[in-house]
């Protein structure tokens, strides 16, 4: 069928699960914290303790800079690449809420990571493999818990058609097979 009528798995994050449970709980922590902090702040600032109301505005933008760094990194980490029907790949993240977020790109967009005759020895190795794609540069875990087709992966990043050609099958006529 080559690219075309079905879909793929080629790599997906082993720990899916557990980093959407963590980042739900870093939600309730970053919710827990501009709780704790708003309102605080609300109760010094009219009074004159500007070092208190200092230490929890501090608190406050440190709070939504976690948030913002944790959004930027789920935006990032690939959880899932599947290989679509036309040519397609469909790359999923995770939202800072722990939702499953899918964007679909032609291969045609995918920019090299690598040479077309592979890494080179130092790349080899490397358990962050970034994912370069027109709008963002995604980055994969490269272990083999993750990794689901390792010949598409390593063509889908020298910049190859991920699915080597489908050989086909040797015709059988019906002279091959001797009649009863």
């Amino acid at each position: 069928l080559g690219l075309l009528g079905f879909m793929s798995l080629v790599y997906r994050f082993a720990f899916v699960k557990s980093l959407r449970m963590v980042l739900r709980m870093k939600v309730l922590q970053v919710g827990g914290g501009l709780g704790v902090v708003l309102p605080a702040t609300q109760l010094l600032v009219p009074s004159s303790d500007a070092l208190g109301a200092g230490t929890l505005a501090g608190l406050g933008v440190g709070v939504v800079a976690v948030a913002s760094s944790c959004s930027w990194y789920c935006e990032r980490l690939v959880q899932e690449l599947r290989l679509l029907g036309g040519g397609r790949l469909r790359v999923s993240t995770l939202t800072m809420w722990g939702h499953r977020r899918d964007r679909d790109y032609s291969l045609k967009e995918v920019e090299p990571t690598y040479p077309s005759s592979g890494p080179e020895a130092d790349d080899a190795g490397r358990t962050f493999v970034p994912l370069h794609l027109p709008d963002h540069t995604f980055m994969l875990i490269h272990h083999p818990l993750n990794v689901r087709d390792a010949g598409s992966l390593q063509r889908l990043l020298c910049g190859l058609p991920p699915m080597r050609p489908v050989e086909a099958a040797p015709a059988t006529s019906s002279s091959a097979h001797p009649s009863s």
